[in-house]
């Protein structure tokens, strides 16, 4: 990875920065609890997507990892100082997408062109 400035990777209750840790990703419907990274903390929902900040001041690179099995990524710190991003999944269908050099806004866009943008509410079920 160009950075260990890392977000994303779930509906998260934690600081919005990640840190070294495994990041567990499968849906459980239930509560979300506090997240340290060390792993087995399921999640309410899934959203495989990593925002990355490189080593330039306004560039941002995108990583997403579509799957529909149980996924857990692991970032970790080397020993030179540079970090990696690692996907461990128990199988199912994978793709994987890489959003490169742009802003944060861009990557987001982009990711958001390949997913699909939310679907407004109709007026009338937002009451008085």
């Amino acid at each position: 990875m160009p950075s260990g400035r890392i977000y994303g990777l779930g509906e998260r209750n934690r600081e919005f920065s990640l840190v070294e840790g495994t990041w567990t990703m499968w849906a459980n419907g239930r509560e979300t609890p506090y997240d340290n990274g060390s792993g087995g903390k399921q999640l309410y929902g899934v959203h495989p997507f990593a925002l990355i900040q490189t080593q330039a001041k306004d560039e941002w690179m995108g990583v997403f990892f579509r799957n529909s099995n149980a996924q857990s990524p692991i970032i970790s710190k080397k020993k030179d100082g540079n970090y990696t991003l690692t996907y461990v999944s128990t199988g199912g269908q994978l793709e994987m997408y890489f959003f490169t050099k742009g802003g944060a806004k861009e990557i987001i866009q982009a990711y958001h062109n390949l997913i699909g943008k939310p679907t407004l509410a109709p007026f009338w079920s937002l009451g008085w």
